[in-house]
């Protein structure tokens, strides 16, 4: 008796596990429709297809002619889906190229003047302090925002 529950479960299950991707093949396709996911969107509705011909097919082991037939139609449209997101990206980069305006350069002159004691006993401050104007003359001249602050405390050039 328990075999035959067992194998009368398992049926069951089957099918119910076959009823669920049906349903949830659809509704991704249309949800991924919805969102303009159309390469998404296609693999899903072939998919939902795909079911409906099983739960609609008579034979218990389908011709292999409708499966080549299934799989032929899935790949035009899912065809059908790329061409689709293709056109949505260029007119996503179309409207990205009439927003920004056309870059023009402005002309930079920077004037760089450090002048360094070659002596062994160089004062290290003063090296410190040429670097940060240059390094605030660069700024400057990028055009960027000032860097974060120096961190209090002894760094290399101060030791």
């Amino acid at each position: 008796m328990w075999p035959v529950a067992i194998f009368l479960m398992l049926v069951v299950a089957f099918y119910w596990g076959a009823f669920y991707i049906s349903v949830i093949a659809w509704l991704n396709a249309i949800g991924h429709l919805f969102r303009g996911h159309f390469i998404r969107s296609s693999i899903w509705l072939c998919i939902g297809c795909g079911m409906l011909a099983w739960w609609q097919g008579t034979d218990v082991i389908p011709d292999p002619w409708d499966f080549d037939k299934w799989l032929h139609g899935s790949a035009v449209i899912v065809g059908i889906g790329a061409l689709g997101t293709f056109a949505r990206f260029y007119h996503r980069q179309g409207q990205a190229v009439e927003a920004v305006p056309p870059f023009e350069p402005a002309p930079v002159v920077l004037n760089i003047n450090i002048e360094l004691n070659t002596s062994s006993h160089a004062d290290r401050r003063a090296v410190h302090d040429d670097l940060a104007a240059l390094a605030s003359a660069l700024r400057g001249a990028i055009g960027t925002e000032q860097g974060p602050r120096r961190i209090s405390g002894p760094t290399i050039i101060d030791q």
